[in-house]
């Protein structure tokens, strides 16, 4: 009893010395409760994590762990969510019944950060706090994240956490305690960091960052070490034959064709760089189909002989995207802005997720074919992450699907599906034409009125009292986004990290305005 009183007294005295954490936690309590039933009847009606088309690559290492007690991480899947896995493997009832409780707990306790943010920067915060964290307490895309073997969803909550910390950090007066704080950041950017390798996009707006606040002046030698030795760290995360292959598809029309550089190779692929080339307009529509697969495994077709033989040598095949890639950008940077804009305006609007993801039996159906692996193959990873029997027959598909989806069309389904369905097309940014994807061009969009109001926003985020904090992190995000597009393919996810910035951000000008009106 001592012990425990002791314990209580100190909470509530160390509460008391920070009472900006204090009043995010109680303010953050609404968004907990919504986020915390939202997660426990999305859990209660679909138990187990989505294994999709990119979890096998996140799992290698757990799976050759338990089959040959092998420790290798790939160069294409390395550190924080590959390691995550292990665990979890060991535990009774297979990776995938245990990863949504991680992961929405996770997502849930993630909310606090966002609290804190928005305590810290803003004047009027009470008005705020509330509205923010309920929004993004049950925001579909993320809800989905974290139901599924996919780093994306750590990778979310680990940027807010960063944000958060960047946001303690660099509000602090006393240099010796800003030394201190700034390991509350360092740590979650780390992590963050190391968790997917589009993260590094985030070096140059925390440079800026840096650099605006002249926070580099509370550095000591433990600082700057640490930041060095991260940095080098952190370009060991990534592969570089997918690197290559996403980065030459997304700037593919710019290949220079009447140059000497490669030009056998570019002989064979004229028709289809002037293809895509004469409809740069639809590009964000088109490069995730046959030339994304054409890129990814050249060797797979007959019609071009010399690239056929590039699937057959990796270092070559990288070479040869990284040359042309790089060649065109330098002739055409400009148009590797505009197809980077593209595929942000096509990404940007909260209504580009689709919500077909919570329908009823769109688990079981989507799981059907990676059943049947596990029943085909003993050693499929399969079997370890649904936590299936390792040798012999397994029961029909018909049977296990019960467990995937034990209550379709209860209550607490209906409940998720009309919360995520209520989003609607309220927070979209850009009005986008009514017609097929693959005839929608950059020309036809045009802004809402959210969309004009962020941009009011991102403006007034430069404002004296929200420059070092929130000014900061916009240029993070901007950065963070455009440079991921400019060198990748349309991809909802690649924004989603932005959303709970740019939700903060939606609040500054009328929080400027009361500021304003309140010291009158």
């Amino acid at each position: 009893m001592n012990s425990s009183a002791g314990s209580a007294v100190g909470l509530v005295a160390w509460f008391r010395r920070h009472p900006v954490v204090a009043d995010a936690i109680r303010w953050a309590i609404p968004a907990l409760l919504v986020g915390g039933i939202l997660r426990i009847l999305f859990v209660s009606y679909m138990p187990y994590a989505l294994w999709g088309a990119d979890s096998r690559s996140f799992f290698v290492f757990t799976h050759k762990l338990f089959l040959n007690h092998s420790f290798s991480l790939g160069d294409k899947r390395r550190y924080l969510y590959p390691l995550l896995m292990a665990p979890m493997a060991a535990l009774p009832g297979g990776v995938l019944r245990w990863l949504p409780i991680f992961q929405h707990l996770l997502g849930w306790v993630t909310l606090v950060p966002l609290a804190y943010v928005i305590r810290k920067s803003f004047v009027r915060w009470q008005l705020w706090i509330i509205p923010i964290t309920i929004l993004y307490a049950g925001l579909p895309e993320v809800l989905w994240c974290e139901h599924e073997l996919l780093a994306d969803n750590v990778f979310f909550a680990l940027f807010l956490w960063t944000f958060a910390g960047w946001t303690a950090w660099i509000t602090q007066k006393d240099p010796t305690r800003s030394r201190r704080v700034f390991w509350f950041f360092f740590v979650a950017f780390a992590l963050f960091i190391l968790t997917k390798p589009s993260g590094r996009f985030v070096w140059p707006g925390l440079a800026i960052g840096t650099l605006m606040t002249q926070a580099w002046r509370n550095f000591g030698w433990r600082q700057i070490t640490a930041i060095v030795l991260l940095m080098g760290v952190s370009l060991t995360v990534g592969s570089k034959r997918q690197g290559s292959q996403l980065f030459y598809t997304s700037v593919f029309p710019l290949t220079r064709l009447d140059t000497p550089l490669h030009a056998d190779y570019k002989a064979e692929i004229r028709d289809s760089v002037e293809h895509y080339r004469n409809n740069l307009e639809y590009f964000h529509a088109m490069q995730d189909g046959d030339l994304f697969y054409f890129l990814r495994d050249p060797g797979e077709q007959d019609a071009r002989p010399l690239w056929k033989a590039l699937g057959k040598d990796d270092n070559l095949k990288v070479k040869i995207y990284m040359d042309l890639a790089l060649e065109g950008i330098k002739a055409r940077p400009d148009l590797v802005f505009y197809l980077g804009l593209q595929r942000v305006v096509f990404d940007a609007n909260l209504s580009a997720y689709g919500l077909s993801h919570f329908a009823d039996g769109g688990y079981v159906d989507r799981s059907a074919l990676y059943y049947n692996e596990a029943v085909k193959d003993e050693k499929s990873p399969l079997r370890l992450a649904f936590g299936l029997p390792p040798h012999g027959p397994l029961p029909p598909y018909s049977e296990f699907a019960h467990h995937l989806e034990p209550a379709p069309g209860s209550w607490a389904a209906r409940t998720v599906q009309t919360w995520v369905a209520s989003y609607g097309t309220k927070f979209d940014y850009f009005r986008y034409p009514k017609v097929p994807k693959n005839e929608s061009k950059l020309s036809l969009v045009r802004p809402t009125f959210l969309g004009i109001w962020m941009l009011l926003a991102m403006g007034c985020a430069f404002l004296p009292r929200y420059r070092n904090t929130l000014g900061i992190w916009v240029i993070i995000s901007v950065l963070q986004v455009f440079a991921v597009y400019s060198v990748s393919l349309v991809n909802v996810h690649y924004f989603a990290v932005v959303w709970p910035v740019l939700f903060v951000t939606m609040a500054i000008p009328l929080d400027a305005l009361l500021a304003r009106f309140i010291r009158k």
